[in-house]
């Protein structure tokens, strides 16, 4: 696809597209510069080349009848495959010294942690989480993975300096290794992920797998992925419902633990690497 995305006009024959997502990209950045005005054209022109795949993988359902809705592909050529979660990995810990590990980035906290991991394009919706910090004194919030677009991330480090937040609120761009992203997992208190869309994101499963509860959008994509599963958000750009939830999901855990080992189960590496035998 990387291919494709740079030469779009190429004529390829019998090949074999992954597609993650297909996006509009006003919810990526508001203000694009030249250079990514022609990235994503180039990147939407491949997408409008897809007819000519010989089959097309997508992780949902939901992007399957979006490609076939936009593009008119057939649907006999489109095959979903959800992207696997390694419970080996993604499970949960005993025991972790958290001062220890917080100190190894830089955080000294004993108050209870929300956590998002992803970008900061727009359509995360991360200033909702901002915003919502300036009423919680018992919570820090930390905020894995670098920001894609710098101009996003610039502005949510002025709403934080702006609102005297620096307490509060932590960026972390990398992770050493995957244990230490489980290890974020197993001392958080709750996964957030207010996302305005998605098509098929992991953080959201992988949290509930180190039994971290989420609180979450059910738009586009994310509603195949948790199902009831997950504290669901009618209204994600809306402060006081997130807090609400805030407080709501600490009391629902117990009943929320039975829907996370069901939902997890459906995306067995396993049972994705059958599917693969098949379709190649």
């Amino acid at each position: 696809m990387l291919l494709y995305t740079l030469f779009p006009f190429f004529p390829y024959k019998n090949s074999i597209f992954i597609v993650h997502d297909i996006r509009n990209f006003d919810d990526s950045i508001k203000n694009k510069t030249l250079f990514q005005k022609v990235y994503f054209y180039f990147v939407w022109m491949s997408l409008k080349n897809l007819k000519k795949a010989k089959k097309i993988i997508t992780p949902s359902e939901f992007t399957k009848d979006k490609i076939i809705e936009t593009f008119w592909v057939k649907s006999d050529i489109i095959h979903v495959i959800y992207n696997s979660l390694d419970t080996e990995v993604f499970k949960v810990i005993e025991w972790i010294n958290r001062d220890e590990f917080l100190s190894a980035y830089w955080i000294k906290t004993d108050k209870k942690i929300l956590l998002n991991v992803g970008s900061e394009e727009s359509r995360k919706n991360i200033i909702t989480i901002l915003k919502v910090m300036k009423e919680l004194d018992d919570y820090v919030f930390i905020k894995i993975w670098r920001p894609i677009m710098k101009q996003n991330r610039e502005e949510h480090l002025k709403f934080v300096k702006d609102n005297k937040l620096e307490d509060k609120v932590y960026f972390i761009d990398f992770v050493e290794t995957n244990e230490d992203l489980v290890k974020f997992y197993n001392i958080a208190d709750i996964f957030l992920f207010p996302s305005l869309f998605e098509w098929f994101w992991r953080p959201p499963i992988e949290a509930q797998a180190c039994w971290c509860p989420v609180i979450s959008s059910d738009k586009w994509g994310l509603k195949e992925v948790l199902l009831d599963s997950a504290i669901i958000l009618e209204n994600p750009e809306e402060n006081n419902e997130l807090l609400w939830k805030i407080w709501k999901i600490l009391y629902k855990k117990e009943d929320l633990i039975k829907k996370w080992k069901k939902n997890i189960q459906r995306f067995n590496i396993e049972n994705n690497i059958i599917k693969w035998d098949k379709i190649l």
